[in-house]
């Protein structure tokens, strides 16, 4: 009997060793449990963070090239303006060169017809000189 009684106290120091090994490795488990959840609410933490600036720098980002668009769209306006008025005085200066061309037109016709008079007169004093 003192064998199963023996057996049956080293059943008993056997089940506590186990009991405090496998408490010891919930122990272990829970802080490392705990580690991973801090872990996790850091990493949550630095994604929560690191999508606000992203949103922040997109927002910068949208404002600067709205306003990049509307300098540019400003600076086609005032091109286009300056381009238009530009166009306005070279054609009235067109219109001007070809009122110009006519009226010199005009007057080289006048002017040949004077000539061609002028010879004709020369032509008939020196008839009549030679008379």
């Amino acid at each position: 009997m003192e064998t199963a009684a023996q057996g049956g106290s080293e059943n008993t120091a056997h089940l506590k060793g186990k009991l405090n090994n496998l408490t010891e490795t919930c122990r272990n488990l829970s802080e490392s449990l705990g580690a991973h959840k801090k872990e996790v609410q850091i990493l949550r933490s630095e994604k929560e963070t690191l999508e606000n600036v992203l949103t922040m720098k997109c927002q910068d980002t949208r404002k600067a090239l709205t306003n990049e668009l509307h300098r540019v769209q400003e600076d086609i306006s005032r091109h286009y303006n300056v381009m238009r008025a530009e166009s306005v005085r070279l054609n009235q200066q067109l219109v001007t060169l070809k009122t110009e061309k006519g009226a010199l037109e005009k007057e080289i016709v006048r002017m040949t017809k004077r000539i061609e008079e002028l010879e004709d007169q020369i032509g008939k004093d020196s008839d009549e000189d030679n008379l």
